[in-house]
């Protein structure tokens, strides 16, 4: 009997039912919302985007997303909050952002993580609430 599930789920598998594609703006979005859940991982990106300054939330500012094959390729820009030791909150970046996308989209995932900046906690929530 196991013989036959094994059969009946090679068919299942063999049967062409079309292509699936993921944008790379919905990669950099999962990469943005994990990003949220990190502690001392407090902004992504520059002060402002373009589309920030057309009255537009930019949800993938400080995220490039690089398709290779099954392998996303994630390079994200971020502030950390001061006094966090950077290379752990980075580490911890990561781990996240890759088992999130990976868990979403069944792809082989790569974070590099630039931190270009220092930011304390209080500023970073008035920012947000901006």
């Amino acid at each position: 009997m196991l013989d036959v599930r094994k059969e009946a789920l090679f068919m299942v598998q063999e049967k062409n039912v079309g292509e699936v594609s993921i944008e790379n703006s919905v990669i950099a979005t999962i990469a943005t919302v994990a990003s949220q859940e990190v502690d001392g991982v407090l902004s992504l990106g520059g002060k402002f985007s373009l589309g920030e300054l057309l009255g537009m939330k930019d949800t993938e500012r400080g995220v490039k997303v690089e398709i290779q094959g099954n392998t996303a390729i994630i390079d994200m820009a971020v502030k950390i909050e001061y006094g966090r030791n950077m290379y752990e909150a980075a580490r911890e970046l990561q781990k996240k952002v890759q088992d999130v996308v990976n868990s979403m989209t069944g792809m082989e995932v790569v974070v590099n993580v630039k931190i270009n900046g220092v930011i304390m906690k209080e500023k970073a929530l008035r920012e947000k609430s901006e």
